[in-house]
């Protein structure tokens, strides 16, 4: 049997990082928002062993899809899933911060939930990577706590237009929490606040009102490129755009728009105009 299943990938609205965990993981508070990904899986049921190709970039260590099927098969059986051959089409750069890889993820979990009738767990997904556990799940928008793995799903979604800029550079995750533990990067007293925070967001996004530059502690760990970030943000905020802000812990970052309409404006930008002054933007990609 031949599926071909699309991918989908993440915004932070927000997010907030307190504390670290026992386990080396954070605690975090954000508001997650999937968007549909420009990457597909195609799945062929039926082959003898696991074959998994990348069509259109080079991954760097396992690939998140063998993690997949070790873990299906560890938790599930190894009847439960049988060889496959997986073909995956890249298009996000690594190290952006949008979950392009746990996207992948979650296109594949959430084919052998259907395929199989079985209900996943997704609070036990947490070792596959924090952005699995939402983007394995059925939820569009969601506020998220623990180290990822506790959702409180929200039950309407934005569909607002969203343009991502992806830069020369990159971030690893580890680096970035890492980066944040030394320089303390706590800045909201307490998960409340950021629950207030949150909302506070939402209700702007959802009656058309502008938010500006969304909070993301991660902010401060770009120094380096802080300048070149204001530079962007100074060209989305007059293009029209609603919000703006960083990609999680990564170097992408965003814009979101009130109407589809709306779009000509960051097109127009890039067209001689402050977005093609940029010279370090590597891709933008309007969803």
């Amino acid at each position: 049997m031949f599926t071909v299943e699309t991918c989908s990938m993440k915004v932070n609205l927000t997010l907030r990082v307190f504390g670290r965990r026992k386990d080396g993981l954070h605690d975090v508070h954000s508001l997650y928002w999937r968007v549909r990904s420009p990457e597909v899986i195609e799945i062929t049921e039926g082959a003898d062993v696991d074959r998994i190709s990348v069509i259109g970039a080079d991954i760097p260590g396992e690939n998140i899809l063998t993690r997949v099927c070790r873990y299906l098969r560890t938790h599930r059986g190894e009847e439960a899933l049988p060889p496959l051959c997986l073909r995956l089409f890249k298009h996000i750069p690594a190290g952006s911060g949008v979950g392009a890889g746990s996207g992948n993820a979650g296109a594949l979990l959430r084919w052998f939930s259907r395929v199989s009738g079985s209900v996943l767990d997704t609070g036990d997904l947490l070792p596959l990577g924090a952005d699995v556990v939402f983007l394995a799940s059925g939820f569009d928008l969601a506020l998220v706590g623990g180290a990822g793995e506790v959702l409180d799903g929200i039950h309407e979604n934005l569909n607002l237009p969203v343009v991502f800029f992806f830069p020369e550079w990159s971030s690893n995750t580890r680096e970035a929490y890492e980066s944040l533990d030394r320089i303390g990067g706590r800045t909201v007293a307490s998960e409340a606040e950021s629950l207030a925070e949150s909302r506070d967001v939402m209700d702007k996004l959802f009656n058309g009102m502008k938010a500006g530059l969304l909070p993301n502690d991660f902010i401060q760990c770009f120094k380096e490129q802080e300048r070149h970030y204001n530079d962007l943000y100074a060209a989305v905020e007059s293009s029209g755009a609603l919000a703006w802000g960083l990609c999680g812990s990564g170097s992408a970052c965003f814009a979101i728009y009130g109407r589809s309409d709306d779009l000509k404006s960051p097109g127009r930008l890039l067209d001689n105009g402050p977005l093609s002054r940029l010279k370090w933007l590597g891709k933008v990609m309007f969803l």
